[in-house]
């Protein structure tokens, strides 16, 4: 995949994450050439995120200026010609996330009878698997489950239900010809059961028949063995900053 493409791609990262961190307290969301902010508000880097892919030192010090006007704790992207930048001495570099993808071809299969769309009276629910599989807290957890109340049919919130348990959750919002993933999680309790592979393979195919052509995600150290074993191949690794600590990826 060429710079042009990986672009395209960065910017229907971006902009899917900003649709489902508008549920947060007082979110900051903006987009433009080279960059994007997405910030919930929330008191957690897992739920504040910004990118920048343009090796125009303005782009960046707009779209740091965002942030740390805001005050909230992020997580701070450089992909593409932003890599290798400085930020200054209040962010720690802290590793490289795949950003991966997938090509629908092929994902065909029959509905998983256990897979359902979460509604908005399964709000506790998916805060308390989302917390429980990232290490989250509750108040987090209700920041993604807040994607409920907004009835976007463009972001829905799955979940696999086992024995009236349910047991495995994931967040796909679908951009033009991309389904953008996000938020995949098992909690260590139900881990090792074929859910995570079982959910994503449900929703790749849901998203195939939407019109969706491509899968795109950025992969935390616990989710990437199972996109490995999945068919996702590594496009880039996005250069990983913080203001503080996060539970995903460092400290």
């Amino acid at each position: 995949m060429d710079e042009a493409e990986l672009s395209v791609r960065r910017s229907q990262m971006g902009r899917s994450a900003r649709a489902f961190l508008v549920c947060g307290r007082r979110p900051v969301q903006n987009q433009g050439p080279g960059y994007w902010v997405a910030l919930s508000g929330a008191p957690s880097p897992d739920a504040n995120m910004a990118l920048v892919d343009s090796n125009d030192s303005a782009v960046l010090a707009s779209a740091l200026r965002q942030v740390e006007d805001s005050g909230f704790p992020t997580l701070f992207m450089l992909a593409g010609p932003g890599r290798r930048r400085e930020l200054g001495t209040s962010w720690r570099y802290v590793g490289d996330m795949p950003f991966m993808a997938r090509a629908l071809a092929g994902t065909d299969q029959l509905a998983d009878r256990r897979v359902r769309q979460a509604r908005l009276d399964d709000f506790d629910v998916v805060s308390e698997l989302v917390a429980s599989s990232f290490g989250l807290t509750q108040e987090i957890g209700d920041v993604v489950a807040e994607i409920l109340k907004l009835g976007d049919d463009a972001v829905k919130i799955w979940l696999l239900i086992d024995d009236e348990r349910a047991v495995s959750t994931v967040l796909t919002s679908i951009v033009e010809d991309a389904v953008c993933v996000w938020c995949m999680g098992t909690p260590p309790r139900c881990a090792r059961r074929g859910y995570g592979r079982a959910l994503l393979a449900d929703v790749l195919a849901r998203a195939r028949l939407e019109g969706a052509s491509i899968g795109l995600l950025g992969a935390t150290p616990a989710g990437r063995p199972l996109y490995d074993a999945t068919g996702w191949t590594t496009l880039e690794g996005w250069q990983l900053f913080l203001s503080s600590d996060s539970t995903q990826f460092g400290h």
